[in-house]
């Protein structure tokens, strides 16, 4: 009888323990947890230390500038750094889209559609719209645009795209079709992106409009001619 109840009771733990391995709690429910959350989480965590570990590198990295900067200064010698600064401002230039770049990618044309319209369709369904050029950069930027022009004008964080009449305004510029999109990055990829199946280039050849994608070695993009002051933002003070 002792052995009978030794074994009930090492059973009734074997089965308890499989039952927490089964069963998160949260706020006193019992919630399933899968294998696929789980492993989302997993995934999700090894995420946030990847990231972590990219920004101890920054931090460590900056370090190592401002110990530069103070030998420098001990030194009274700053034509190195001079050299690094003007670098810098180029590359943040080159980001913000002050500045011309080159490099290979895509050309895109869009032009509004030629063929007959269908009894009762309507003609706005062959003409190109400024959400047509908003979502074809879209698509440029998920596949790791690193420029955008349209007919000239530097895509950049102020850019507006807006329809007026039959002309497109960007950059506070009347632009009349055909639209060409310039991007730079890897060409393949952007062009895959937008003539697949789900791409937006595809849809627009479904209904007609014109559009054509052409891989180039060497585009330029000319950097933005606007103007770049900032009247209301201030940088964020330390909480």
């Amino acid at each position: 009888m002792k052995y009978r109840s030794l074994f009930t009771g090492l059973f009734c733990f074997i089965i308890g323990l499989l039952l927490i391995s089964q069963f998160g709690v949260t706020e006193g429910q019992s919630v399933y947890v899968s294998p696929k959350i789980a492993g989302e989480y997993s995934t999700s965590i090894d995420s946030e230390k990847s990231e972590i570990e990219n920004i101890m590198g920054m931090i460590k990295e900056a370090e190592e500038q401002l110990a530069k900067y103070e030998i420098a200064l001990d030194e009274n010698d700053f034509s190195e750094i001079t050299e690094e600064l003007i670098d810098e401002v180029i590359k943040y230039k080159m980001f913000s889209g002050y500045e011309t770049v080159q490099g290979p990618g895509v050309r895109v044309t869009i032009d509004d559609g030629t063929r007959q319209l269908y009894d009762g369709e309507d003609i706005n369904v062959l003409l190109v719209h400024d959400v047509d050029i908003i979502l074809v950069i879209n698509d440029l930027k998920r596949s790791g645009a690193e420029a955008v022009s349209v007919n000239g004008q530097r895509i950049v964080d102020r850019t507006e795209i807006a329809c007026s009449g039959y002309t497109v305004r960007i950059n506070n510029q009347i632009l009349a079709r055909p639209f060409v999109i310039k991007a730079i990055g890897d060409g393949k990829r952007m062009s895959s992106s937008l003539i697949s199946p789900e791409g937006y280039g595809a849809l627009l050849k479904n209904y007609g409009v014109h559009f054509d994608v052409e891989l180039e070695d060497d585009i330029i993009i000319w950097g933005y001619s606007g103007s770049g002051n900032y009247n209301y933002m201030i940088n964020a003070k330390e909480v």
